[in-house]
């Protein structure tokens, strides 16, 4: 699994301090050195963080979708697959990745721009992680919208979510 070169230090540092750091240790055990249980996890506190950002749904499914939309600016579709550990980038694609409109945008006016024989304006700067965010979620809201339209989350709410969880 990779993990960001400062993560895994900080992993290791806290496998050290743990009450059992041996190798087949659970890295966040539960009181009594088993696995969490994802469930209770996930209600005692996506729940809770969800509800105090007035999102109507937070699981971890929503985060590794977030994650995989906002990885395809980042990299190929091969190293979203690989970050997400699929098997098939079909997985990654069809079911994972979520279109950035801005994104299409750009590709559009890149590729026109191309056959046109001019060339397209370049980008004053690359986007912040905050304005990929934003821009994956304002999609999620058009397809949430699409779908009910009474439901569509909070965009601001949806960036501080996934920034806690991480």
């Amino acid at each position: 699994m990779h993990l960001p070169r400062d993560l895994a230090k900080q992993l290791a540092a806290w496998r050290q301090q743990a009450p059992d750091p041996s190798p087949e240790a659970f890295i966040f055990p539960n009181q009594t050195g088993g696995f969490l249980d994802t469930d209770n996890y996930r209600k005692r506190v996506l729940h809770k963080l969800a509800k105090d950002l007035g999102l109507p749904k937070l699981t971890f499914q929503v985060i590794r979708r977030t994650i995989a939309t906002l990885a395809q600016k980042k990299g190929t579709v091969k190293d979203v697959q690989g970050v997400l550990r699929h098997s098939r980038t079909a997985t990654t694609t069809d079911v994972y990745m979520q279109e950035i409109p801005e994104s299409v945008q750009a590709t559009v006016n890149s590729i026109h721009s191309e056959l046109r024989g001019k060339p397209f304006p370049r980008r004053a700067k690359a986007w912040t992680a905050d304005q990929r965010a934003q821009a994956s979620l304002k999609s999620r809201e058009r397809m949430a919208a699409k779908k009910s339209p009474t439901s569509a989350p909070k965009t601001v709410a949806m960036q501080g979510a996934l920034a806690a969880t991480l």
